[in-house]
């Protein structure tokens, strides 16, 4: 009796799909309870994920969980939980990650949050909330220069902000004399706030930070229902590290 080679190139197919190839990380622990209320924060449209976040992070606790979709594949919630789910199981009580067994193209990743100097950047962090000085080896800016950067941006006909070619986009970033100044998305998707609103929240920020590096973030202007958007100012000296002619970014 003979297998008919079809079945067999289907059941494999079917179970390639299925498994799931996870990295483990046993010297990280992470509290799984904190870990679920991390992946609950999650914003889903009718139980799919939008793929206009291209990628994000959660916190809770010490735990913060990632979802990276660079293609914007389509995956729902059932996926999702479902993938973290199996990454705490596997990996218990460590981190872990791996792509997707539905779709390969989207990774998952379960990990300890991250250190002190990254804190603004954390999706617990209150918005508008103004950090100031992180930036290391930094000269001070000054605020006109600052003010020029800001509005050297291109803008369409609404006030929403674009890069250099006129067209939509996750960031901007103008340099006038002795200051730099972005505008960007956390999860890649195009910015969709305008000046109108930014600039309120801009002025804060230079008034805050007086002539030291400074950042702020805005829970609506990303595109993406994952995404909030990060306003930034620092020195126009080139960033690097061990580099006593460079600044140190955060």
């Amino acid at each position: 009796m003979f297998a008919n080679p079809f079945v067999i190139a289907t059941v494999i197919s079917l179970v390639a799909r299925d498994s799931f190839a996870i990295d483990c990380n046993p010297n990280t622990v992470v509290n799984a309870k904190e870990c679920q209320e991390a992946i609950s924060q999650i914003v889903y449209n009718h139980a799919t994920l939008s793929p206009l976040s291209k990628h994000f992070v959660y916190v809770s606790g010490n735990c913060s969980i990632n979802v990276a979709n660079p293609k914007g594949a389509i995956t729902n919630i059932t996926q999702i939980e479902s993938g973290f789910n199996q990454i705490l199981q596997r990996c218990k009580p460590g981190t872990g990650g791996g792509n997707l067994p539905a779709n390969q193209t989207i990774f998952l990743n379960i990990g300890y949050r991250s250190t002190a100097p990254y804190a603004p950047y954390q999706s617990d962090f209150p918005s508008r909330k103004e950090t100031c000085g992180l930036n290391t080896n930094a000269p001070n800016t000054h605020k006109d220069d600052c003010w020029k950067a800001y509005k050297s941006v291109h803008y369409g006909v609404e006030g929403k902000f674009l890069d250099a070619k006129y067209q939509e986009t996750s960031k901007v970033t103008t340099t006038y004399q002795s200051c730099t100044m972005s505008i960007e998305t956390s999860d890649g998707s195009n910015i969709s706030a305008i000046s109108e609103h930014v600039q309120p929240v801009f002025e804060k920020l230079l008034s805050k930070c007086n002539g030291k590096s400074g950042v702020v973030s805005m829970s609506e202007g990303a595109q993406g229902p994952n995404g909030r958007l990060f306003l930034k100012t620092r020195s126009s000296v080139p960033c690097g590290i061990n580099d006593p002619t460079k600044q140190t970014c955060y």
